[in-house]
């Protein structure tokens, strides 16, 4: 119980940390929200067909940018391709994998590591602690970017299901924690934040492009590493389709990245 205890003191303090960055970013996503959800009207109605041109597109440019999605006239499709596809798989990715890679590594650069392990905490439950400390964070900005794009699609007289829209976020914490984790492993290999969340960046970025470029391609194994893999935006929100052994592989590989992360920080001298 004492050990369960220090993790949540340890969470409980870094969340605390942590309240300015999630307002903002949450208030900046709500405001994105709102211009995207405000320009559908006027692609709707602009008379060009934009279908045709995804389809013209490269196939590793389409995935990139626009993702399963096959059409983006209807609310859904656009909102999957346009907003949710970099959003979300790109940056809020990198956003979690940075925020946990600097989370022990400034630590260790500060010279304030020292103080916080003389506390009766072992060097385990100091990194669950911090990793758990992006939860929260993580649900506030699902939750009312969950509210914002339902209450615009439904102001601008479109409608989007709720349930489909409920199953993109809620399974978006599975991808999130993931790239947390190789935020983490960053976190303690590197002494220097600055190392760490510019290893912690290039991981899920280099993920996101190993992913489009080899997909559908000769080479696709080599993008099954790749977390943003497991991740289909369009699927889920314009089809209801959640592939739940993908889920199951993010949620194995957070496991094994934060164990892993444990482990190596334990063995660290610093």
């Amino acid at each position: 119980m004492a050990g369960s205890g220090d993790v949540f003191e340890i969470t409980r303090f870094e969340v605390g940390k942590r309240v300015r960055g999630t307002l903002v970013l949450t208030g900046a996503l709500v405001l994105l929200i709102a211009l995207y959800v405000a320009l559908f009207p006027s692609i709707e109605s602009a008379g060009i067909d934009l279908d045709a041109y995804i389809e013209s597109l490269p196939e590793e440019t389409r995935r990139a940018f626009v993702g399963n999605v096959t059409t983006i006239t209807t609310i859904d499709g656009y909102m999957a391709s346009q907003f949710y596809q970099l959003t979300w798989l790109l940056v809020l990715g990198v956003y979690y994998a940075y925020a946990a890679a600097s989370s022990v590594a400034s630590e260790v650069e500060n010279g304030t590591l020292e103080l916080v392990l003389a506390h009766p905490v072992s060097r385990s439950r100091l990194v669950v602690g911090k990793f758990f400390a992006l939860v929260p964070s993580m649900v506030a900005v699902n939750v009312f970017s969950y509210v914002a794009v339902y209450v615009g699609v439904d102001y601008i007289g479109e409608y989007i299901d709720p349930v489909d829209l409920f199953a993109l976020h809620a399974y978006s914490m599975g991808y999130l924690l993931a790239c947390a984790s190789v935020g983490m492993v960053a976190s303690v290999v590197f002494d220097s934040a600055r190392r760490a969340q510019t290893a912690a960046i290039g991981s899920v970025f280099g993920m996101y492009l190993v992913d489009s470029l080899t997909f559908d391609t000769d080479y696709e194994w080599v993008g099954d590493v790749a977390f943003t893999r497991y991740y289909d935006v369009g699927a889920i929100l314009t089809e209801g389709e959640v592939a739940w052994s993908d889920l199951a592989v993010l949620v194995a590989g957070t496991v094994l990245l934060l164990v892993a992360s444990a482990e190596l920080f334990e063995r660290t001298d610093v």
